[in-house]
């Protein structure tokens, strides 16, 4: 959003960077493992490729044969089978090519498919720290523009190249056949192209991947911009915006720019030294005709080779270009598929004992931010919870208390110290019974792009519309629910845009009312209702805490009052605990805190 930074936050909010290491087209074998699903249908468009590039070798040789036997003898009966025959081999190209593109380009489609939803399914897997670094903006790019360029070549530059590699080969090695002494031609010519490809291909690596890494910081702007519209317009920096966007995409243009020229380059390169050899090949095979040493026949299967060489060779060059491409994107996509995430289970998980509550031990915890690694953000804490106890946190801000609430969730795991549930290591348990244990309604809910009945019912995706009408009616949400046309039906719009600060807080509170977890985490749930609005919810998620071990955030008084215990935290350590009364009298920093902030 702003255009400066903090240099260690600016790091922080970078993308993780991947070693700069050279892309080279074995990144391209990253497919196999996805391609092997599809290997009936690789082998049929093999047949296919195969079809086509024989039947497009064979019509040298048939065309040699027509000029010395069937032009060159009179005879017109050969003539009448040549174009039969040439009809035969355009029919047998025909169906190669329908076979080729329809099968290349099913098995390219279903790939592709399933390397999103690999990809996506390896970004949701990874633990929550790692988003601290990771943009937003860049991951979208890999999941569409990446994913994007992969498909192009696989749908149709791989064939392509497959397809003139062969007729490249099998039209030198019939060149040599027709005449050895083109041999020694072939032999200098062809390292005289491979080697300024090569070095022409190293360069074009770096900068394909260049060109993707810019689409991706085009791609962080964006997304950043476009999420925090209203900010902007209130602070009035549509211009700066606007700048800032235009550089990105300038770098992006750059990058891309250069890209096609090394491209061009690499082509012109190529087409050049390919024509100088083939100028080489005819007047030597010109030569050995006015000699009579050749017949007129094979000739004309010799320029015929030699351009079928020099057409495959030109589109090898160009094609080169999309595969590198693939290869750069392939390499980034995998980066993240190869990224394990730090938060694992224990070998053999045990499952949370569930009664109605549970309780919360924690032992000398101490923890530290990845990305704030000279602050702890808890020191050495040591608590015991009851089961069925009501706690709320106070604290000034950046405290740690809702750093507490991560490590009891484990989106982290402690440096030092443990947590326990009902006497059993965090650690020990699966990630998905303690999660589902717990519920959680954050500051600021997050809602998706779907229904209401989709947001409420997200934590239990088998709720019925009753059970999901019920949450709504203890969350005090559900008159405005109905008041709508539609309902439980109706779409929240991006991020519960079309619904106000409390409607989407209340819609957040339905949710976890739904879930009916065992332990609460109420990062003040009520902050952003009116009074009527949190009297009412504040009755309902009173009702919900009976029997439930819960902890809350408080900035206001009238949670504070109804806590068993209060815990005061500062700084990251737990500096003051008991009843309200009791703060008041021991702990100057919970008065100051009465006094400005509960009111």
């Amino acid at each position: 959003m702003f255009s400066s930074y903090p240099s260690r936050t600016r790091r922080a909010l970078s993308a993780p960077q991947e070693n700069d290491k050279d892309v080279s087209l074995s990144s391209l074998r990253f497919f196999w493992p996805f391609a092997r699903a599809y290997r009936g249908k690789l082998w049929l468009a093999a047949l296919s490729l195969i079809m086509v590039s024989g039947a497009m070798l064979s019509m040298g040789r048939g065309l040699g044969y027509l000029v010395d036997k069937g032009l060159g003898a009179g005879d017109p009966a050969i003539l009448d089978r040549a174009v039969i025959a040439t009809i035969g081999i355009a029919a047998i190209l025909a169906f190669g090519s329908y076979l080729r593109a329809s099968l290349v380009n099913q098995i390219g489609e279903s790939i592709v498919a399933d390397i999103k939803k690999a990809l996506f399914s390896h970004l949701v897997s990874l633990h929550t720290g790692w988003f601290e670094t990771a943009r937003t903006g860049d991951l979208l790019s890999r999941i569409n523009t990446d994913t994007t360029v992969m498909q192009t070549v696989l749908t149709s530059s791989l064939s392509m190249a497959i397809r003139n590699l062969m007729i490249l080969i099998g039209g030198l090695v019939l060149l040599v056949m027709a005449s050895p002494k083109m041999s020694l031609v072939v032999a200098v010519v062809v390292p005289a192209v491979v080697v300024p490809v090569i070095y022409m291909a190293r360069r074009l690596r770096r900068a394909s991947r260049l060109a993707q890494d810019k689409i991706g910081d085009v791609s962080v702007r964006a997304e950043e911009s476009l999420t925090s519209m209203r900010l902007i317009h209130a602070f009035g920096q549509e211009a700066k915006q606007r700048q800032t966007f235009a550089a990105k995409v300038d770098d992006a243009l750059s990058a891309a720019l250069l890209r096609v020229h090394l491209l061009g380059i690499l082509s012109g390169t190529v087409i050049f030294l390919v024509f100088c050899g083939i100028a080489v090949i005819l007047w030597i095979g010109g030569q050995d005709l006015l000699a009579g040493n050749i017949s007129a026949g094979d000739l004309s299967a010799f320029i015929f080779y030699a351009f079928l060489i020099a057409s495959a060779t030109g589109s090898l060059s160009e094609i080169g270009g999309g595969l590198q491409r693939a290869a750069g994107a392939a390499d980034r996509v995998q980066a993240i598929l190869n990224t394990t995430s730090e938060l694992t289970e224990a070998p053999n998980p045990v499952s949370l004992p569930s009664p109605t509550a549970i309780s919360v031990r924690l032992e000398n915890l101490s923890f530290t931010y990845p990305t704030r690694d000279d602050k702890p953000a808890l020191h050495d804490i040591s608590l015991d919870i009851a089961a069925g106890e009501r706690v709320a946190l106070v604290g000034p801000s950046g405290g740690g208390k809702s750093t507490l609430f991560h490590l009891l969730l484990r989106f982290y795991d402690a440096q030092s110290g443990k947590i326990s549930f009902n006497n059993v290591d965090s650690r020990l348990l699966k990630l998905h019974d303690l999660r589902r244990a717990i519920g959680l309604v954050p500051q600021e809910p997050a809602l998706f792009s779907a229904s209401l009945f989709d947001n409420i019912a997200f934590g239990v995706p088998d709720a019925t519309i009753e059970d999901v009408r019920q949450a709504a009616q203890q969350a005090e949400i559900l008159p405005f629910i109905d008041s709508l046309e539609e309902g439980l039906d109706t779409f929240v719009g991006e991020k519960g845009i079309r619904l106000s600060g409390g409607q989407k807080q209340r819609i957040a509170i339905a949710r976890v009312i739904l879930r009916n977890p065992n332990l609460l985490l109420l990062d003040e749930a009520t902050s952003a209702l009116d009074s009527v609005s949190e009297a009412a919810v504040q009755t309902a998620l009173t009702n919900l805490m009976k029997g439930r071990t819960s902890l809350v955030i408080a900035h206001r008084l009238s949670t504070i009052i109804d806590a068993d215990r209060i815990l005061l935290i500062d700084k990251g350590s737990l500096v003051a605990q008991g009843t309200h009364d009791d703060l008041l009298a021991t702990s100057a920093l919970y008065r100051e805190l009465a006094m400005h902030q509960f009111g």
